[in-house]
């Protein structure tokens, strides 16, 4: 599991990337819900219960929806969302949880061998949610920072597309 400064880092910057600046308080103020999902570590289902697609998708259809609401929702989701992606980076997260109980799970890194060669592995899919995710035991992988640069670098590609369609 990524560190707690991690899950705020990396949505912090990525919201700083592609919001408006009247936006701007709402990315501070709602900085707190990056550490949400990870208040299921006190209930019996960790990695589940908050760590799913539901809750910000439930979020960014209201801010859809909520014309008034609209950037705090947003922004709440996206708090969220971050949260989620960066554990799924990091042992997974049951994504469809309660329909589906599979841990979905994304394992990329880059190495360099004995040889000086650079390694990519890339691995991903579903696999049982085992009985220590559900006591908060997991494992800690080293692709966390591959997380949280797909997080940014897709903030990167929507501001970019968001000023391109500006310009037009």
């Amino acid at each position: 599991m990524p560190d707690w400064p991690v899950h705020l880092i990396v949505p912090l910057l990525a919201l700083l990337i592609v919001s408006r600046k009247e936006d701007l308080k709402y990315v501070f103020l709602l900085l707190p819900l990056a550490l949400l999902p990870d208040f299921d570590t006190f209930a019996i289902q960790h990695r589940a219960l908050l760590h799913n697609m539901f809750i910000p998708l439930i979020l960014a259809l209201s801010g859809l929806l909520i014309m008034k609401y609209r950037a705090i929702f947003l922004i709440a989701s996206a708090y969220i969302t971050s949260h989620v992606l960066l554990d799924m980076f990091t042992g997974g997260v049951v994504l469809f949880y309660p329909v589906y109980n599979g841990m979905a799970f994304v394992d990329a890194s880059l190495m360099m061998s004995q040889t000086n060669n650079l390694l990519w592995t890339f691995d991903y899919g579903f696999r049982p949610y085992a009985v220590g995710w559900k006591t908060a035991y997991g494992y800690i992988s080293d692709s966390t920072g591959t997380g949280a640069m797909v997080f940014v670098l897709a903030a990167c590609v929507c501001a970019a597309y968001r000023r391109l369609r500006e310009a037009r």
